[in-house]
């Protein structure tokens, strides 16, 4: 079985339409939605880009998860606090009550980026499932064991190791490994810290303010360049029982928590069918028009049936470790060129 944590939209009709996959499926399963609300606790999104629900509402939801075998996972993965002292005093006078009571309601699921949260969590949860943050870049298994060593249950590695299946399978009998597959932000990204940094500290969307730094610039990128949709370490559906067998990660992220279910929902039934045929581009959830940048699906097209193979260098030997992407090694950018044949 192949089990997916997908993102929470944090409506009935959503829930219903998960519900309803599940059931139709037999070899993958929704067995958590991850997400957080809007302006209730720190997380890594900014608050005009979750939704906000009262307490009654929350509890409800989860109560409604809980009865279809579905847990919530809540993120409080927030890259940054601000200083010690704005942590400690958002701890004491809201965050431990609002957390214990999302406990009380059913959430025993939780995403962290902090090792102090963490340290936290396990005291006043010890039987909770706790899981790193892919923010937190755990890339190796010397950094998996410390996690671990911490309280940590679970890590959603670094995107950045998502095709290192040796890297992956030794991580993976240190903690429960699960890989964001629907991730295409740049390879080796040099923006990515401060982009996570800033929503943290909820950033608005602003066109006057560095004109939509840095989401205008990385999607500028991608479209000048496409062969960077290969270099990002997506994990197309197709993909998933090879990870499977090939380093036996059973669980998959699948990410767009900020966009419309008719969005989201495509998504979701392509990764647990485990096919997709059409434009990579459509399984990249994306900031709307991203600073008056074009939708990636309306300027690039890389149809997924013609990288049948395109894995199969990264399962069979150390593709990217000896060699300089983009000079000493062009695996990427032939195989771009040969989907526009």
């Amino acid at each position: 079985m192949i089990y997916l944590n997908a993102g929470n939209l944090w409506t009935d009709e959503y829930l219903d339409k998960v519900i309803e996959l599940n059931m139709n499926h037999d070899k993958t399963k929704v067995k958590s939605l991850f997400g957080s609300i809007s302006k209730l606790t720190p997380t890594a999104r900014s608050s005009d880009r979750i939704p906000y629900l009262e307490w009654g509402q929350i509890d409800k939801y989860v109560a409604k998860a809980k009865e279809s075998s579905i847990a919530i996972r809540y993120t409080l993965n927030a890259s940054c606090f601000g200083s010690i002292q704005d942590f400690k005093h958002l701890w004491d006078t809201r965050l431990k009550k609002d957390i214990e009571e999302l406990h009380a309601i059913g959430v025993h699921e939780w995403t962290v980026t902090s090792p102090l949260l963490l340290g936290l969590l396990r005291v006043m949860f010890p039987t909770d499932f706790i899981e790193v943050s892919t923010i937190a870049e755990v890339s190796n298994a010397e950094e998996a064991t410390r996690w671990m060593m911490l309280g940590a249950d679970g890590v959603n590695i670094s995107t950045g190791i998502n095709r290192d299946f040796g890297e992956i399978s030794r991580i993976g009998s240190i903690l429960d490994v699960s890989i964001l597959a629907n991730e295409a932000c740049l390879y080796k990204c040099p923006f990515r810290r401060e982009c996570y940094n800033l929503s943290s500290h909820d950033s608005q969307r602003s066109e006057e303010l560095f004109g939509f730094y840095p989401f205008r610039l990385c999607n500028e990128m991608r479209i000048l360049n496409p062969v960077e949709w290969l270099k990002s370490r997506i994990v197309l559906p197709q993909w998933l029982p090879i990870y499977q067998e090939k380093s036996s990660v059973n669980w998959f992220k699948i990410a767009y928590r900020t966009h419309p279910i008719e969005v989201a929902l495509p998504m979701l039934e392509a990764y647990m069918n485990m096919e997709y045929h059409g434009n990579l581009c459509d399984l990249w959830p994306t900031i709307s028009k991203l600073g008056d940048t074009p939708e990636p699906r309306e300027t690039t097209n890389i149809p997924c049936d013609k990288l049948k193979d395109f894995l199969v260098a990264w399962y069979k030997g150390d593709l990217c470790d000896k060699r300089i992407c983009g000079t000493s090694c062009r695996y990427c950018d032939i195989a771009y060129e040969r989907t526009q044949w």
